[in-house]
């Protein structure tokens, strides 16, 4: 025979007053089809419904329309009522339309014959926790790839950097043994000088390269035709002696470090004047990429199109790598176009290149068009 005593009555108010108060977890009881039976302060607090606006409706609605799809609210309760238990974890929507990394426990309710007649849900909102994870798991693959990229850096640097000094060594001893012959040490003194030369521009290079900054708090509204037009300024005089010619198209306006974006334009603009045996043709234009899904801002591609020299398509990849160089015509440190890639990875975004032998070259950059 069913207590109904006082004190029988007493604990079960208080036991339904506790799960009414709990903050920290929705608890939410579900008849058998997974309609919502009752709401506590917690679940009003972790997905947004009030009381009056959620009793009656089904739970599935708190999953995201691909879980929907998948029947995922229902193969949960159906596992529930097989093994009395289901557990999972994954993103929810609350009433607002945003998302939260939830943890949920659902437990088949029976009768006195075993039949069930229902379920408990507890869920625990973890979006916090879902969100450190992931943020260490970023940086844990950021630092395995700033440790690989500083390792295959210095073997390279070291090497590069010690070619000019070996040349330098290499002229002092012919100096020497030709001392006696102003001609000669006039013309290892100037083949030293070069050496010297292109040492400093290593170094001037390897530290732009190093120095490239990850703060995202000096990311700022980069107009791209103002950055443009201060790099044709500083090559006034180079465009004018090669008489180029450069077809700009409107740029947009994209979340980024100033004087990176500049560095990317100077690089770009500089060899595809400088990698050039006839009149230089530079092509710069913009166009809108349409963005996946509705709460993302569009992306910029941004295109740089040369007339110059080009290369073989083989060695695209190589071409972004530190001091790779793909001809000797030329001069240069092979720094200039891995600082670009950099540059750009460090915006968030991707640099691509087409080029052919003596049909010139297409850099393709996607940059994305929101705040990163």
């Amino acid at each position: 025979m069913e207590d109904k005593s006082p004190r029988t009555f007493n604990n079960e108010m208080r036991y339904q007053r506790m799960i009414d108060e709990v903050q920290d977890y929705a608890i939410i009881l579900l008849d058998t089809e997974g309609n919502i039976q009752n709401w506590n302060k917690g679940a009003q607090k972790i997905k947004g419904y009030s009381e009056k606006e959620i009793l009656g409706q089904n739970f599935s609605i708190f999953y995201l329309p691909k879980d929907r799809e998948d029947r995922l609210p229902f193969n949960l309760i159906s596992l529930a009522s097989s093994n009395g238990r289901a557990s999972h974890e994954g993103w929810r929507m609350r009433k607002d339309g945003s998302a939260f990394w939830g943890h949920v426990v659902i437990t088949a309710l029976h009768d006195e014959n075993q039949n069930v007649i229902g379920f408990t849900k507890v869920t625990r909102d973890l979006t916090e926790r879902k969100l450190a994870e992931e943020q260490k798991e970023r940086d844990a693959k950021s630092i395995e790839m700033q440790n690989k990229h500083l390792e295959e850096f210095a073997y390279v640097t070291s090497h590069d950097l010690q070619e000019p000094i070996r040349k330098i060594r290499t002229f002092i001893n012919l100096a020497k043994k030709n001392i006696s012959s102003q001609d000669s040490v006039s013309a290892y003194l100037e083949k030293m000088d070069r050496s010297a030369e292109r040492m400093v521009l290593l170094i001037k290079d390897v530290l732009a390269f190093s120095r490239l900054s990850h703060d995202h708090s000096e990311f700022t509204d980069v107009d791209l035709n103002k950055i443009l037009s201060g790099v044709l300024s500083e090559f006034e005089i180079l465009i004018g002696e090669k008489k180029a010619k450069i077809y700009i198209g409107d740029l947009p306006t994209i979340k980024g470090i100033p004087i990176q974006i500049h560095q990317l334009f100077s690089n770009l603009i500089s060899n595809a004047i400088k990698f050039n045996r006839n009149v230089p043709e530079i092509i710069i234009s913009s166009a809108i990429v349409p963005a996946d899904n509705m709460q993302k801002a569009p992306d910029y591609s941004i295109s740089i199109t040369d007339n110059g020299i080009g290369f073989s398509q083989q060695y695209a990849e190589q071409a972004f790598q530190p001091f790779k160089r793909l001809t000797s015509e030329f001069e240069g440190t092979g720094i200039g176009l891995s600082l670009c890639k950099r540059i750009v990875e460090n915006h968030k975004g991707s640099i691509a290149v087409l080029s052919e032998p003596e049909k010139g070259t297409a850099f393709q950059i996607l940059l994305p068009g929101i705040q990163i």
